[in-house]
């Protein structure tokens, strides 16, 4: 641009317009010419007021910089307008940046022209009020635009979080899972005006989607893997997904229209994630009624999806304690009558002091002791241990007394009896499930006491003078192999005897540092308490088992039998 050029472009600057051309030569003469390229710093944030802007090519932007260091633009200056009069007005520093937004050119009129060109020119102060007064005006008029702009904002914002509230409690209203998921899908439909909906939830051991609910002209259950169709693929990505054409993505199925003969058209699906991060189901709505679903109706699922997972995790928890305490009571139940399968007291037999206990792991047990008159000189003693723990073990401890108590009224000998009961066990248990017994027939008459052992630990026998000794007789555990041959054994008690007869979860009681009580301490134990009664022999073994255990958890059944000769 040529020099004439440039003057002629400044004469018709906005805030020469009123002056005489005498008045402009003698304000050309002080005038300073500064180029400044695209994006060059004309003036910054507290810079001092020591001239006039005045633009005659090119454009400026004033901005600011907030509290969060974004740039805020103020103004934008083109051709013919001006800039920094205020601080040379009131002598205070800038309170912004002025940047060139394109290659410029400006003229610097000094500080000391400026205050005389206002205090002896009338026409130029007009000007330069008339000027500020239209800035003004428009400052106001943007400011009530933005105040407007953001009061709408702000009450549509209300509206949206009035309405997300109202969502949250109608899905908080109820902890029945069956009831919950229609909820869901109903409170979505409503706020943003869709046809249909489906909650799938994720079976995480089957890798799948399924489908409850379904919102539509029919009710289809739904099984698909995860990654298939636009709510498998949003199952796998975990993205929020908005398709105004279904039928032009290659994600959608075509087949669950076909199937439910429905016709999909927009699709907005969003995964529902919990509060550990893990996509526990995926909302997708169907056919928005006004147009295509757009970014509210997408804000809304995902804020409607964090309070759905909520809802769901709490329904699940729910339902889960629910069942929890039915297991529990009927535990409670089963530990009942298992408990009065057991004898409620020990025998009174002339001669003998006999005591029994279990202790029972979990709520119901596993091991299982008898004491079952024949007649009035015979007794039989078993003590078994079913495997596994809880509910099933007890249920085939039943089952095995009921056996044994049949097997009364054939009046068989030990191997005999055990031979059958091993028979019947293998005829009516799963092939994965066994027990140990032993078992014996106590004569009070001859102090005899005959024994046959289906696997189980051996009995100890304690007698005065003389080192324990174990009844070693055994043979294949019972319910594993239904024709088995078992042997059998007598031994005469003595005055003074004690035969003590237990099961695993006394020797292998083990401690937090994987020590099993053992058994030579077993032996040891009992060796030096043969003087107390059978009852308070058990009670004190059982002590002694549970201090050494300590804080572990009790693994298996404790049980134990004592027989005592006394007279």
């Amino acid at each position: 641009m040529s020099p004439q050029k440039r003057v002629e472009r400044l004469r018709h600057n906005i805030l020469f317009e009123n002056i005489d051309d005498a008045t402009f030569a003698r304000i050309r003469k002080v005038l300073i010419e500064r180029h400044y390229r695209a994006g060059e710093l004309i003036r910054k944030e507290g810079d001092p007021s020591k001239c006039l802007f005045l633009i005659v090519a090119g454009r400026v932007k004033i901005v600011r910089t907030d509290k969060s260091n974004q740039e805020v633009l103020l103004a934008l200056l083109h051709e013919r307008d001006f800039f920094g009069e205020l601080e040379l007005i009131d002598g205070r520093e800038s309170n912004s940046h002025v940047i060139a937004v394109e290659d410029c050119i400006l003229y610097e009129l000094p500080k000391l022209a400026f205050d005389q060109l206002l205090s002896e020119n009338h026409p130029f102060a007009v000007r330069l009020l008339q000027v500020l007064s239209v800035r003004l005006r428009a400052l106001n008029h943007h400011h009530a635009q933005q105040l407007e702009h953001f009061a709408e904002h702000s009450r549509a914002e209300l509206e949206k979080l009035r309405r997300l509230i109202n969502a949250t409690e109608v899905v908080n209203s109820t902890l029945n899972i069956d009831e919950l998921l229609p909820l869901i899908i109903d409170t979505a439909l409503g706020i943003v005006n869709a046809e249909a909906g489906t909650l799938y939830l994720i079976d995480p051991e089957k890798h799948e989607l399924w489908s409850k609910v379904l919102r539509g002209s029919t009710y289809v259950e739904i099984h698909m893997p995860l990654g298939k169709g636009i709510a498998g693929y949003v199952a796998a990505t975990r993205e929020t997904i908005n398709i105004p054409n279904a039928y032009l993505d290659t994600r959608f199925n075509p087949e669950i229209d076909a199937r439910t003969g429905y016709h999909t058209t927009s699709i907005l699906c969003t995964p529902i994630i919990n509060k550990n991060g893990q996509i526990i189901g995926v909302l997708q709505l169907l056919n928005k009624r006004d147009g295509e679903f757009g970014g509210d109706d997408e804000s809304f699922v995902n804020a409607l999806s964090i309070h759905s997972a909520l809802a769901l995790d709490n329904a699940k928890t729910y339902e889960l304690e629910r069942q929890r305490q039915a297991i529990e009571k009927e535990l409670h139940a089963a530990r009942n009558v298992q408990m009065s399968l057991l004898p409620q007291s020990p025998p009174l037999i002339e001669g003998y002091d006999i005591a029994g206990t279990t202790i029972t792991a979990q709520l119901v047990g596993g091991d299982y002791f008898d004491f079952i008159p024949v007649d009035e000189q015979r007794t039989i003693i078993c003590l078994g241990d079913v495997s596994g723990k809880g509910l099933p073990a007890a249920l085939l401890m039943a089952n095995l007394q009921a056996i044994l108590r049949s097997e009364l009224m054939l009046k068989a000998s030990p191997r005999r009896t055990m031979r059958r009961t091993n028979k019947l066990l293998c005829q009516s248990t799963a092939s994965d499930k066994f027990v140990t017994l032993f078992y014996g027939l106590l004569d009070n008459l001859n102090h005899t006491f005959r024994y046959t052992n289906a696997g189980h630990e051996w009995p100890i026998l304690l007698r005065k003078g003389e080192e324990p000794s174990r009844l070693s007789k055994s043979g294949l555990v019972l319910g594993i192999q239904e024709e088995t041959a078992y042997e059998e054994d007598t031994v005469v008690l003595q005055l003074g005897d004690t035969l003590v007869i237990y099961s695993d979860g006394v020797n292998e009681a083990m401690n937090s540092n994987n020590e099993q009580f053992g058994q030579q301490k077993l032996e040891l134990f009992l060796r030096s308490h043969t003087h107390l009664r059978a009852a308070e022999m058990i009670d004190q073994l059982v002590a002694a088992v549970k201090h050494h255990v300590g804080d572990a958890p009790q693994a298996d059944d404790i049980t134990v039998v004592v027989v005592k000769r006394n007279q």
